[in-house]
């Protein structure tokens, strides 16, 4: 290759030629003549510059071309040789490709032509950035040369191995082989300085070397028996640790000193120092004096300390009767949690006997005993009171008759429906009526099973004894709760029982008012039957349905009532009043309840089985109440007494639905033909009033019923209801004048 020594010779060389002599000159314009057919006959072959006033021949172009990369240390964009000759760029272009082919000291990359030269100086430079740092990487590099990472491996990475370059080329680091022996002396003395265990990433990231030449410098280490320690987990794991013996040493002596002195070992502490099962344990303490502790949930002592735990509660249990495990452990300054404490209480309480463990305290049986002796006063005045709300529901469910009612429902009073089953019992009322219809169910206690005592008020007697420390109040309230709620209803049992004794001697007259309900009951029964068949079917047959699940219920209830002795079976539920019924002798048993079982059915001879069912009951063998189906005049008394009574309730009554039920139900029976109903009849009863009715009535009758189903389907309309209350105090006025 052309030296600058060589251009600078050829250089003299030109200037001496153009100061010499000559003999012979030729004219400018014959010099262009003679290249200009030299070209013509492509004797020469030229390139013209930009300016087209001078060209060079290709040759000596690429020439230039190597000159002027020389010239610029060896590294020349295109761009710059194309102005620098002042030719166009694809001339330099195309003559660069030519001399990188044929010229293997020239390399052309991006546009740019490298010599030689360049490549030498790279190795220098990089030799001294090895020498100052011990490590490059190539992207550093590239980018302090300003080189593609492609043509820096291709120009100096790929030729170091050819060369006296002494060092390791790792991936994209190049190494000195003196960096990586230091890196290796590092990394032995990290090993060597550590004493707890360290994740192999934090002291990879301390000695500076990659993943892999890391392990390389620690198996290297390693093979020299210069590693003291273990790996924890493998070593592509991120978990990866390394742990020195010297922390063995020091944990093992950490622990032993600590249980020596202390008597305990804390699991936290223990897990901390990587001693978390129960064989880590072992290798230090030893297997004999690991069995020997005791295992709580925080915390690991000996048999010694925990005994003394339990003295030192069982000593506070016998001054006070109770002990707080948090304050009576807090002297032994132990560091329990709540979970350790509750164990140790558990342990006490299984150990000794009498004694209880809830909520951090301990404490003795005889605490509960006092505290329960000491709110009998409250119990007892507790149990009258609830004997008191037991009589006075009897009272309420077993006592009046309710008068009659009508159902402010659409179905109830519907143009030409049939009556059915339920609904509304008018006619009935007075001494002589029928009985009412089921009580409602109540909320207060009807048995000494239902009664109780709360927590808050157990609480309340307790903080008022001052028997119960305040600290375990709440606890003795759960404790003594069941206990105080079956003290109350034994004290309820024992009331009643003396009650029961009290009102034996009153019996007989219950039986007597009992007998005399039943006999008014069946004589309206037979009352109302008799005017039931006035009507043609199916009204008549569903009036005496009707009759059988209203009066027939009360009469059925009622000679219950006299068999048992006491006047509350409308209270018993249907299999409460089945087990009843149950319990009674079998001569007595069998006609109840075949007359119960005849309400039930719906065959046509039903009313037929409820009477035959209620002489059953009646004979001696029985009940002996002697119950017998009345004549004509009496039913023509009870009619009687139902018609003033009917007539006392519509003279005060002022609801336009009842009002119209009474109504139809009073002109009937002042008509002789007394019945029972609800407002699902009255529009069919209605029907059968007019030979009998006035003419106004009977009109007054159809407008009042057709006004109350309009009002009950319409609810806001007021004018409606305006135009019914007129027409209902017209029927009233009518119907009592």
């Amino acid at each position: 290759m052309t030296s600058w020594a060589d251009i600078q010779k050829l250089a003299s060389d030109l200037q001496r030629v153009q100061l010499s002599q000559s003999s012979k000159k030729l004219s400018e314009v014959n010099c262009i003549e003679v290249l200009q057919k030299l070209i013509a006959s492509q004797q020469i072959d030229v390139v013209y510059t930009r300016d087209g006033h001078t060209y060079v021949t290709k040759k000596h172009l690429e020439t230039e071309i190597k000159n002027e990369c020389v010239a610029a240390g060896g590294r020349a964009p295109l761009t710059d040789i194309a102005v620098a000759l002042n030719i166009d760029f694809d001339h330099i272009e195309r003559t660069a490709r030519l001399i990188v082919s044929s010229d293997d000291e020239f390399t052309l990359s991006n546009a740019e032509l490298f010599a030689t030269e360049y490549v030498h100086s790279l190795r220098n430079e990089l030799r001294s950035l090895l020498d100052e740092q011990g490590h490059q990487t190539t992207a550093a590099l590239c980018k302090h040369w300003n080189l593609s990472p492609e043509l820096l491996q291709s120009l100096l990475i790929e030729k170091l191995s050819s060369t006296d370059f002494e060092g390791v080329v790792d991936g994209d680091t190049i190494y000195t082989s003196s960096f990586l022996d230091a890196r290796q002396l590092v990394l032995r003395a990290v090993l060597v300085a550590l004493t707890k265990v360290t994740p192999i990433s934090t002291i990879q990231k301390r000695v500076g070397l990659t993943p892999k030449r890391f392990w390389i410098a620690f198996e290297n280490l390693q093979a020299l028996g210069e590693v003291p320690g273990t790996l924890i987990g493998s070593r592509t794991s991120p978990a990866c640790s390394y742990r020195p013996k010297m922390y063995d040493y020091l944990v093992k002596t950490c622990v032993t000193n600590q249980y020596r002195q202390n008597e305990f070992l804390q699991m936290s502490t223990l897990k901390t120092l990587g001693l978390d099962s129960k064989t880590a344990l072992e290798e230090v303490l030893g297997a004999s004096e690991v069995k020997k502790l005791v295992n709580l949930n925080s915390i690991y002592m000996s048999k010694e300390l925990m005994e003394q735990c339990v003295q030192t509660v069982q000593d506070d249990i016998q001054n006070s009767g109770i002990a707080e495990i948090r304050m009576s452990l807090q002297t032994l300054n132990l560091p329990l949690d709540t979970a350790d404490e509750d164990l140790i209480g558990e342990k006490i309480a299984s150990t000794e006997k009498d004694t209880n463990f809830s909520d951090g305290f301990v404490y003795n049986n005889s605490i509960l005993t006092e505290a329960l002796k000491s709110i009998n006063t409250q119990i007892e005045a507790k149990a009258h009171q609830e004997v008191e709300k037991i009589d006075v529901e009897k009272k309420k469910q077993c006592g009046s008759k309710a008068p009659a009612k009508v159902q402010e429902d659409t179905d109830d009073w519907g143009d030409n429906k049939k009556g059915g089953k339920g609904g509304k019992k008018g006619g009935k009322g007075g001494k002589n009526g029928g009985g009412g219809g089921k009580g409602a169910t109540s909320s207060v206690p009807t048995g000494s099973g239902t009664v109780q005592v709360n927590s808050e008020e157990l609480e309340e007697w307790l903080r008022e004894s001052q028997t119960v420390p305040e600290e375990i109040l709440t606890v003795v309230v759960e404790t003594l709760h069941q206990d105080a709620t079956s003290a109350l209803r034994k004290k309820v049992q024992e009331i009643q029982a003396l009650q029961l004794v009290v009102n034996a001697a009153n019996s007989k007259k219950s039986l007597s008012a009992i007998g005399d309900k039943c006999r008014q009951l069946y004589d309206s029964f037979n009352t109302f039957e008799a005017g039931t068949t006035s009507f043609a079917d199916p009204l008549g047959t569903d009036l005496r349905q009707y009759l059988l699940k209203t009066v027939g219920v009360d009469l059925a209830c009622a000679i219950l009532s006299y068999a048992i002795g006491i006047d509350n079976v409308h209270q018993l539920k249907e299999k409460q009043r089945d087990e009843t019924i149950e319990s009674l002798p079998e001569m007595v048993r069998e006609p109840i309840r075949a007359l119960f079982a005849s309400l039930k059915s719906t065959d046509e001879d039903a009313v037929e089985k409820f009477h035959d069912a209620v002489y059953d009951c009646s004979v001696p063998s029985a009940t002996s109440l002697s119950l017998r189906k009345i004549d004509k005049k009496g039913r023509a008394e009870v009619g009687v007494k139902v018609s003033a009574d009917l007539c006392d309730q519509l003279a005060s009554q002022s609801d336009p639905a009842t009002t119209l039920l009474l109504s139809v139900l009073y002109l009937f029976s002042h008509a002789g033909r007394p019945t029972t109903a609800s407002g699902k009849f009255v529009a069919q009863l209605i029907a059968q009033m007019k030979d009998f009715c006035p003419t106004n009535t009977f009109e007054l009758l159809q407008s009042c019923q057709k006004g109350v189903v309009t009002c009950i389907k319409n609810q806001d309309d007021d004018v409606a209801k305006e135009i019914l209350s007129e027409d209902i105090e017209k029927l009233k006025s009518a119907v009592l004048q």
